[in-house]
């Protein structure tokens, strides 16, 4: 043990970054994008590259792992568990089966002043059936700006009457957490709220948002996701003011200060400013 007078006993205690200042911090070799924000304390880990499946494995449904498979955990919350709704979960929906998030391949990330991001992309893994449709992949980035999650997805190869839903954070009724998620191009118009009721490690039971869309084809899907405390930032409609698609990506203006975040494709890039 280290003696009495050594400094890890008697040295004062530093403030944890994430008291300090919001902090943003891309991890290209795992695929991970850290997101911080002073006011709640709250860390948010968005995952691009680290899943539970070994090289030699194939990819099955039935061993979805909750603690690797969604897009995004937090120090304030917890992943639903397997049988209710996924949080922070793309799923494809073809002919009444829902897809699965197993391998992951990274496709880059990096971060800048204020903000960061990271890529990744798979193929959908269904129960029920055949494990795979031939063709169907989903591109995914996440932008992180502030409490903002800037989500971008492209789906390529969906058959014809496929269908999307998109889920938020889960938080409990009794949480003094605010989870809003607000579709801006690919989404139907307003999401649901719906219920895990066997909740998380952190409340009895939960409940998250949920956004629905058509897809097939190839198509992109758009949205912003924040996990607060409370009040939380205000109307996620109002934290941009302009979104622009096109055939190959999407930019996007923010409200605050008027920045530009572009969102392109083939090959994977993001650019701020």
């Amino acid at each position: 043990l280290a003696p009495a007078a050594h400094p890890l006993w008697t040295a004062t205690e530093e403030p944890a970054p994430v008291e300090e200042a919001d902090r943003i911090l891309a991890l290209p070799a795992p695929g991970l994008l850290v997101q911080s924000t002073r006011g709640d304390g709250i860390v948010r880990l968005h995952n691009h590259g680290s899943d539970h499946v070994r090289p030699h494995e194939g990819e099955s449904a039935a061993e979805d792992d909750p603690h690797y498979g969604r897009q995004a955990y937090s120090t304030r919350t917890g992943p639903t568990a397997p049988g209710n709704v996924a949080d922070n979960h793309l799923s494809v929906e073809v002919n009444g089966r829902r897809s699965v998030r197993r391998r992951i391949h990274p496709l880059g990330a990096g971060h800048g002043d204020g903000w960061g991001w990271a890529a990744s992309w798979h193929r959908p893994v269904f129960a029920g059936g055949p494990p795979m449709v031939p063709g169907l992949r989903v591109e995914s980035v996440t932008v992180a700006r502030g409490p903002y999650e800037l989500r971008v997805h492209r789906v390529t190869g969906a058959p014809a009457g496929a269908r999307l839903t998109h889920t938020g954070w889960a938080t409990g009724p009794d949480e003094p957490l605010v989870s809003a998620l607000h579709g801006l191009h690919g989404w139907d118009p307003a999401p649901e709220t719906v219920r895990a009721p066997q909740g998380t490690a952190y409340t009895p039971w939960a409940e998250l948002p949920r956004l629905s869309g058509d897809a097939g084809g190839t198509s992109l899907h758009v949205c912003l996701a924040a996990l607060t405390g409370e009040p939380g930032p205000g109307p996620l409609a109002d934290a941009v003011t302009e979104v622009v698609p096109d055939g190959t990506g999407v930019e996007v203006v923010w409200a605050d200060g008027g920045a530009r975040t572009r969102v392109s494709f083939e090959p994977v890039r993001v650019t701020h400013g």
